[in-house]
Formats: structure tokens, C-alpha cells, sequence
């Protein structure tokens, strides 16, 4: 079982000691870290050992800098392909070109996350030409001013929209 820490979602992070607690379970075989502390998650990773993946896709490529082993990705449905590539040029030891795929997908992250990920998501699938869907309530789909910007911040990180 993965254990999630998204305080985004839960309104309450979980404290980097209880993390290390709970990771000593026998049925807790990682962590989904999407608290956006990057100095708390390198404790976590330092004090108990089980794998680690980013949950903040902006932090992706810092998160592998400290320890990380992969993301669980929101972009993943995007630009899993560009992310496929950083996540194989970190561990080949090409810091550089995954520097240079983090720093080109900065707008898709960006646009991502403007309003709650899967609505954008969905939004950004349709635009790539791909069964998006609709949202489920309490959600609601992207508005046409959030489309217009979430095309241009797809765009800006060399996604092929229409």
C-alpha cells in the first residue's frame, strides 16, 4: 500500500515522525509526497527508507535530487513521455538533460494546476485530441477563459493542441 501525504487535499499534512512510524507497517511499501516541502520530504527519505515518489509535478526533478524514486503524476497524462525521459536521464546520470526537460514542461505544470488538476486534465486531453471527459461533481469542466490559457501555458511547454 502507498501512503498518500497531499495536504492539498486533506487539509493537514502528515508530520514528517508519523511518516516514519507509519512506514515501519509491513503493508506500507511507499509514499506519495505532494506536501510541496522538499526539506521534510529529504528528512522522510534520510530517517526511513521506503521509496519516496514526488506527487507535486513541479517538484519532480528537485524531489529526485534528494531522493526520490518516481512520480506519481498528474502531467503524467499529458507529457508522460517527457517525463519518462527526465525520469531515465536522471538515473542515467544526465542531470543536465533532465534540467532541460523540467524547465521545458515549467508551463504545462503551471497550467496544470491553475484551477484543480483534473479539471484541467481533462480539459488539456481534449485539446490534444484525446477522450478527455467531463468532470464528475463536485467538480465542474474548464471554463472557455481557463481553456484559452491552459492551450497557451500546453503550447508554451511543446504539447501539440489543437
Amino acid at each position: 500500500m502507498m501512503m498518500y501525504d497531499i495536504p492539498g487535499r486533506t487539509g493537514v499534512p502528515i508530520e514528517p515522525d508519523t511518516i516514519v512510524r507509519l512506514a515501519e507497517h509491513p503493508r506500507i511499501v511507499a509514499l506519495k509526497d505532494a506536501k510541496g516541502d522538499v526539506a521534510s520530504t529529504s528528512w522522510v527519505i534520510k530517517r526511513c527508507g521506503i521509496p519516496v515518489y514526488s506527487g507535486d509535478d513541479i517538484l519532480n526533478l528537485p524531489l529526485l535530487s534528494v531522493g526520490a524514486v518516481g512520480f506519481v503524476s498528474v502531467c503524467g497524462h499529458t507529457v508522460g513521455k517527457d517525463l519518462r525521459e527526465l525520469l531515465d536521464s536522471w538515473f542515467a546520470g544526465n542531470t543536465a538533460r533532465a534540467l532541460e526537460i523540467h524547465q521545458k514542461l515549467l508551463p504545462v505544470y503551471t497550467g496544470t494546476f491553475r484551477t484543480q488538476g483534473a479539471i484541467l486534465t481533462k480539459a488539456a486531453l481534449t485539446l490534444m485530441g484525446l477522450p478527455g471527459g467531463h468532470t464528475r461533481l463536485p467538480l465542474v469542466d474548464a471554463t472557455e477563459a481557463q481553456i484559452a490559457q491552459l492551450r497557451e501555458d500546453l503550447r508554451a511547454g511543446g504539447v501539440a493542441v489543437n
